[in-house]
């Protein structure tokens, strides 16, 4: 007798099938998967073509992969036949979804969805707002997948029982999932399989994207280096003491400026612009200390420049595609913050962007930062396009300085240089760009680029001028953290003949080479042909300011003097000066410090950082000095109060409006209490209290 897998009632009038029941469900358990495993490379790779070529080109990554997912997906057969179809739709939606956003995020930035973006899911929403398309898109894949769940549930009949055999399938899946997680390093053998963890785009084309996604996930923690002991630790601290000279009674203020995506057009030979669009930075090139620094990153990633330039750590011995911040800082860190605290120096961070954005809220109290002004706290600012202008943190950065009567070690990150850059020109733009290779497109990105970093430009002129009035020894290091993205898969960059495929030891150094700038007013030494990887900038401005460092910071500057200054993605390393040997004791170095048992505070305990209670965000608390009622109003005065803070009269937010940095006006509520509580508070828009006052009792 044949049976069908769908009704054949009048009221459904569906076709019964041909298979037995038997034959369905297995038919039906192999297609599954599979279907599954379609959508999300079709959705990746943007063709058939190219998912054809990958279980022709690696038969052994597809098959382990169809096993998986055979494994994962039809563990959920056990469920009545409605659930287990429609948790199969959903699934493929969902692989649908991820497929397209690794697509997108490979064509923009040249790397491929990994697993350390699901730490930064909030960071994600908000920059993917900014390019068009992308939520049509997954909203249409979505509401596709969600008629066919609807379908599936009107037309596939309830089960009358549960067969014996699903336990049987159900167990016997769960004993293969269970054995996949527990043996995957030998069946990862078995099936000839390698992470290619020093470029996750060939991860993926050879591995598929479930694979290359697991196998990256499997690569996220960092295992212990094989030497790593005491006696190795101690001999490298003993053997790395700083050489350079240092001044106990000098004290300079240090300013880090890290500008979004900052880079030199001007160095692609096949492009010419109308004028200069980085006068004032080719200026102090000329007369300034300045050079070129490797960031690890290309087009994002921001947070990872800034991790390597202020702990000195290289993300370069961090799994491929992790973001150090979100993942691995987790205890005080011995930081450039931390060290110039102790020499009493005040430490702040400004970043005109919301404070959570790559968790650095918490970071950087754990970095050892005094405070913390992010966006939140600007009262007004003016923007450029989409972010706020770079004027504003130059305001804000100078304010600092004169706030304060101890030196100043500030870190500051911009962000109007920050793409997009449309694809189409703006009429406002002053600079063109020629190049014969050039489309319309890639010209109008550049314009727009080129008219952005114009403006920012004229941000460092107003920095340097500012300071030029103070009387106090300053020294600033100003550079880009990475390139820009221009253009999808790197159109501008090819057009304009500055790279060929991206995949050389010449192209990486092109699209991963920043020039960065300094200036201060109390040397006149210079030095024009200064190479390094960011991680070596903290140990360069300590040196520079003549200050003591940390037992990192003196292993860098002791390779900075043999010349050893760059550590740069593995497969291009050995091209550089510094040996396998010293590599070594990098990794050990920063594993100590980073993972490991301090052992090199045992030999410096003095230079253990300790917890980071005086740690704030914002310039400084809101305080209330006295609150007034006035004609159904409450009069607060007192100090530090910004344009976003909110009152809160008995733990109910009140209608608030700013006066001014003393004073705030809320409407009272008529509830007839003799004693209100009042607090200031100010939330970020992830409704996270950032900043608050103590709470003030009005009689």
């Amino acid at each position: 007798m044949r049976l069908s897998l769908f009704r054949t009632d009048k009221k459904t009038k569906i076709v019964p099938t041909i298979y037995s029941k038997l034959e369905s469900v297995i038919t039906l358990m192999l297609i599954v998967p599979f279907i599954a495993l379609w959508a999300l490379e079709v959705f990746y790779t943007g063709d058939f073509s190219g998912v054809i070529a990958w279980i022709k080109g690696y038969p052994e990554e597809f098959i382990l992969t169809y096993i998986i997912l055979f494994a994962s997906i039809n563990i959920f057969f056990v469920l009545p036949r409605r659930a287990y179809l429609t948790i199969s739709s959903l699934i493929i939606a969902g692989f649908s979804v991820l497929g397209y956003i690794s697509r997108q995020k490979l064509l923009i930035k040249g790397s491929p969805l990994v697993p350390s973006d699901f730490f930064l899911t909030k960071e994600a929403v908000e920059i993917a707002g900014n390019f068009k398309g992308i939520y049509t898109t997954i909203g249409v894949i979505l509401f596709t997948f969600l008629c066919l769940s609807l379908f599936i549930l009107k037309v596939i009949p309830r089960e009358k029982n549960k067969p014996p055999q699903k336990i049987a399938v159900f167990s016997v899946l769960a004993l293969l999932l269970f054995s996949v997680y527990n043996f995957f390093g030998p069946i990862q053998s078995a099936f000839s399989i390698q992470l290619i963890n020093y470029s996750q785009a060939l991860n993926y084309d050879q591995n598929g994207m479930i694979l290359g996604f697991l196998l990256d996930a499997k690569n996220q923690k960092v295992n212990k280096p094989a030497d790593y002991q005491s006696e190795t630790i101690n001999q490298i601290v003993q053997s790395n003491k700083a050489t350079y000279s240092t001044n106990s009674d000098f004290k300079p203020n240090i300013i880090f400026v890290m500008s979004e995506a900052f880079w030199d057009p001007t160095l692609m030979k096949n492009v010419t612009f109308s004028e200069d669009p980085i006068p004032f930075f080719h200026l102090l090139q000329k007369s300034q200390t300045s050079g070129t620094m490797l960031s690890a990153v290309y087009g994002g990633g921001t947070a990872n420049t800034e991790f390597e330039a202020l702990t000195g750590f290289s993300t370069q011995f961090l799994p491929n595609g992790s973001i150090a911040y979100s993942q691995y800082i987790n205890r005080p860190i011995e930081a450039l913050p931390a060290i110039l605290e102790k020499q009493g120096y005040a430490t702040s961070a400004i970043h005109t962007y919301d404070n959570w954005f790559y968790g650095r809220n918490n970071v950087y109290k754990e970095l050892g930062f005094d405070k913390f002004i992010s966006k939140e706290f600007l009262d007004n600012p003016q923007y450029h396009g989409t972010y706020i202008s770079d004027s504003e943190l130059t305001n804000q950065l100078l304010n600092e300085l004169n706030e304060t009567s101890n030196p100043d070690f500030i870190y500051a990150v911009s962000m109007e240089g920050h793409g997009p850059y449309s694809a189409q020109e703006d009429p406002s733009n002053t600079i063109k760009a020629t190049g014969t290779n050039l489309t319309p497109e890639t010209q109008a990105i550049l314009d727009n680029y080129a008219n952005t970093i114009h403006d920012v430009d004229k941000s460092l002129q107003q920095l340097i001028e500012g300071l030029q009035k103070t009387n106090q020894p300053t020294m600033v290091v100003f550079y880009g953290d990475h390139l820009p993205l221009l253009g999808d898969n790197y159109d501008v960059y090819k057009d304009a003949g500055f790279i060929t495929d991206g995949n050389s030891y010449q192209d990486y150094l092109n699209l991963h080479s920043v020039p960065f700038v300094t200036w201060n007013n109390f040397s006149t030494t210079v030095n024009h042909d200064l190479r390094m990887s960011a991680n070596f900038m903290g140990a360069f401005a300590l040196q520079m300011a003549q200050k003591p460092g940390s037992a990192m910071t003196d292993y860098l500057s002791n390779l900075m003097k043999g010349g050893s200054d760059a550590v740069i993605n593995p497969p291009y390393q050995t091209n550089e000066k510094m040996t396998e040997d010293q590599l070594s004791q990098y990794k050990d170095l920063q594993y100590d410090l980073l993972f490991g048992n301090e052992y090199t505070y045992q030999l410096e305990p003095d230079h253990k950082p300790s917890t980071n209670d005086h740690y704030i965000q914002g310039d400084a608390l809101p305080q209330i000095l006295s609150a007034e009622f006035s004609d159904g109003s409450v009069i607060i005065q007192g100090t530090d109060f910004v344009t976003n803070d909110k009152v809160y009269i008995n733990g109910k937010e009140a209608k608030t409006a700013y006066v001014g940095p003393t004073t705030l006006k809320a409407v009272m509520p008529n509830e007839g209490n003799k004693k209100n509580t009042i607090q200031v508070k100010l939330l970020d828009s992830m409704n996270k209290v950032i900043s608050q006052s103590s709470p003030y009792l009005m009689n």
